[in-house]
């Protein structure tokens, strides 16, 4: 076999493969909807809604619509944070401190402010804010309670996508660093002259070398930048 069409059978073979690799990951793999669509077929209905309303329950933005309904409704928002606290259990963390200090007769507002904000994420500490002015009373607090849930919500959003192309990055990642080390294993295999000047030569095994190093320094480096996206 000659070495042109051994070169040309090399290109056509990596193109092929990444051009495949690609139309899955971004046609298919990227779609978050045809991956609920596959999961619902599978599963069936009552996975997909017991699922939908476990992520409903963790969320802290409807944490804070739950507590606009029942200050709507005519209670405190004092008792409307202890009321709602007992239906979100995965928040106890952080509502049970809170809850306590307002069963013994502190305001909302005193109570979140004695409990420690050490393990608090972003969006609880929006959630405390937004709860301690709204304790404070005046008009707006069920306004004021929604505008920060749909903030949340909209931050929960921004997460999800992030985490979404992040996951996407570190695939065609490990599709982009391994297509080389495969293309040049079957080069090596194929192509007596080539495995002798690789493997047998000083300049053969630099090079298997810095393309390793490069290899897995760019790995390294969509790695990091992936992490700090995501």
């Amino acid at each position: 076999m000659s070495p042109f069409l051994d070169v040309a059978l090399i290109a056509v073979g990596a193109s092929s493969c990444g051009a495949s690799v690609w139309l899955v990951a971004h046609s298919t793999l990227s779609k978050w909807w045809i991956r609920q669509w596959v999961l619902f077929r599978l599963v069936g209905n009552s996975h997909h809604v017991s699922s939908q309303k476990q992520h409903e329950q963790q969320s802290i933005a409807d944490f804070l619509d739950a507590i606009a309904r029942e200050a709507q409704g005519g209670y405190s928002l004092t008792l409307a944070f202890v009321n709602t606290a007992e239906r979100f259990p995965n928040l106890a963390w952080w509502t049970e401190p809170i809850s306590l200090l307002c069963i013994r007769g502190h305001s909302l507002a005193t109570a979140i402010a004695d409990t420690s904000p050490q393990n608090w994420t972003a969006d609880i500490a929006l959630a405390a804010r937004t709860l301690s002015v709204a304790s404070n009373g005046g008009y707006g607090i069920v306004g004021a309670l929604e505008k920060s849930a749909s903030i949340l919500r909209e931050r929960e959003h921004i997460a999800h996508e992030r985490h979404a192309q992040a996951a996407q990055i570190r695939l065609s990642t490990a599709v982009l660093s391994w297509i080389p080390l495969a293309i040049c294993a079957w080069v090596i295999t194929r192509q007596a002259h080539t495995r002798t000047f690789l493997l047998h030569t000083p300049v053969g095994l630099f090079c298997i070398a810095l393309g390793l190093l490069f290899n897995l320094a760019g790995r390294k480096w969509i790695t990091q930048i992936a992490r700090t996206s995501s």
